[in-house]
This record gives C-alpha cells, structure tokens and sequence, in this order.
C-alpha cells in the first residue's frame, strides 16, 4: 500500500496546535464502534509498537523512543507537554478510544471518490492530474507531496495525465 508523504512535525516549535489538557478532555467511548474491525487492529498493532517495553502502557520513555525511530528529537519538555494531554495511565483502551474518535473524523471511502468524481468529465475513474492538482495547490498543499501520492497512480491517455483516483482511495483506505 502506497501513502503519501507525511508531514514532518516541528515538536519544539511554539506554533503546535493548541489541545485541550487532558482534564478538559472526554471522548465518547461508543467511537470505537464506528470504524471497522481492520482499523481496530491496525490501532491495536500501533499501540503494541509505542508500548516498546511491552508492559501494557505507554510511558514518556516509549513516546520518545518511537519519535526518535521517526527522526524526530523531541526535548524532554516537549514528551512532557505530549504525556500530559493523554489518560495516565495510557492503556489499550483509552487509546483505542481515542484514536477512534481521530479515525472518525477522516472522509469516508465513498466521500473520497465523490470528491475526486468532480474532476472526472465522463465517470471514467480518470481525473485530469493538472487540474486536480491545481486545485490542491490553490487549497494549499505541497506540490511535491502531491506528485508524491499520486505518482503510482498516473497514467497517460490521449496527451494528458490521467489520475485512476479510484485505486488512489483504496490504497488509502484500509
């Protein structure tokens, strides 16, 4: 499965997005039974690589060991800052709880090929890559990670690049 390139986050940066301290925090525990059982043990098998040492929580010590494998050198203040937004302890299923909530929000599979749909003039499954792609551009979106994600996924037909945005949302979406 191909996906697109993944922001590179600033951790000690003092523009991170603002989140509510864990105290002032509460997500429906029902989330979970919103996604499907693939996602479930896809947030099952993220959980068991951030519980590096395997004790059932996910301690300051995992969180760094984890952005460290990433390429990320968050300081000390910054897992800090990260520890205390989340449940302490952080077990399996506040975090299934709460990456529910987050998977939640995402666009659905038919969501998806609607959107890519307004781009394609005779229902084909093509859309035309220049014009899509200077929509995402106008919306504010990297270039290069825009011809990143859709590389595999073009092809040339009669002096255009078409994009098989149907395949695009499968790889996607698990």
């Amino acid at each position: 499965m191909v996906s697109p390139t993944k922001p590179r986050i600033n951790y000690d940066s003092d523009e991170r997005p603002q989140i509510a301290s864990r105290s002032n925090t509460r997500v429906a525990s029902g989330a979970f039974t919103q996604i499907s059982q693939s996602q479930i043990n896809q947030i099952k098998e993220s959980f068991t690589m951030l519980d590096s040492d395997r004790d059932g929580n996910i301690s300051a010590a995992d969180l760094e060991q984890m952005l460290t494998s990433l390429g990320q050198y968050p300081s000390s203040q910054t897992i800090s800052d990260m520890m205390t937004r989340m449940p302490s302890p952080l077990q399996f299923a506040p975090y299934l709880t709460a990456m529910s909530a987050i998977l939640c929000q995402f666009s659905s599979k038919d969501e998806l090929v609607t959107a890519f749909s307004a781009f394609d003039d005779d229902d084909s499954g093509h859309a035309n890559v220049q014009e899509l792609r200077d929509a995402l551009i106008e919306a504010g979106v990297n270039a290069a990670d825009i011809d990143l994600c859709f590389k595999p996924y073009v092809k040339f037909s009669l002096g255009k690049e078409q994009l098989l945005y149907r395949d695009l949302v499968e790889g996607l979406i698990v």
